[in-house]
């Protein structure tokens, strides 16, 4: 899975595919309501191409200083392009080496691919107020990609390295444990019969 994100998935078969499944333009509609949260520095974690750029009203984030990491550093000059003088930094959020100071930090889909506890645990040591988005699947649907589908390209490496799927209740309960609450939850439904799940939390 980190070989895949590290270099193996081209970001345009990565958004290829999240354009199809609707997934980018939900995740940037859950982006733009949390940035509205955030009035100072905020860390948007994993944030990939940058494809949210393509759904988001101009001038949506800035009232907030956003830095955008991410494990796949060709990633991030994708990103650049979108938005020339973006803060951009490669980032492994496993074992970050940001030190704080955010006043907000998302990450959208990210722990599905991740050690999350311990991506959990960073994100609240890094900012008092997180925002997790996570894919909530149909009940008869297990698996994190949609068996009737087959991903573009390099995104095919995720029917050999699956996903998996976070229980709502397990990320309530770690947050929790860290002394953090939930005070908002908001879903999208995007294609397949999912559900994009914003979750967010206010550490004590």
């Amino acid at each position: 899975m980190r070989d895949a994100w590290r270099g193996g998935v081209a970001a345009a078969d990565y958004e290829s595919h999240m354009s199809a499944i609707g997934q980018a333009e939900a995740n940037a509609g859950h982006l733009a309501g949390f940035a509205g949260l955030v009035a100072g520095r905020l860390l948007i974690a994993g944030a990939g191409p940058g494809q949210f750029f393509d759904y988001l009203e101009p001038g949506a984030l800035e009232i907030c200083r956003a830095v955008f990491t991410d494990i796949n550093p060709l990633f991030l000059t994708a990103l650049r392009r979108r938005c020339p003088g973006a803060i951009c930094v490669a980032d492994d959020l496993e074992c970050t080496s940001l030190l704080g100071g955010f006043d907000g930090a998302c990450a959208t889909l990210v722990l599905e691919h991740t050690e999350w506890r311990a991506v959990v645990r960073n994100l609240i040591r890094l900012a008092p107020l997180v925002m997790i988005v996570i894919q909530v699947n149909p009940p008869e649907m297990a698996t994190a990609v949609s068996p009737g589908r087959t991903p573009p390209g390099t995104m095919r490496a995720f029917k050999e390295v699956h996903p998996h799927l976070i229980d709502e209740a397990e990320l309530r309960e770690e947050f929790r444990l860290l002394g953090a609450q939930l005070t908002h939850r908001l879903d999208r439904p995007v294609a397949d019969g999912k559900t994009m799940r914003a979750l967010t939390f206010q550490r004590a």
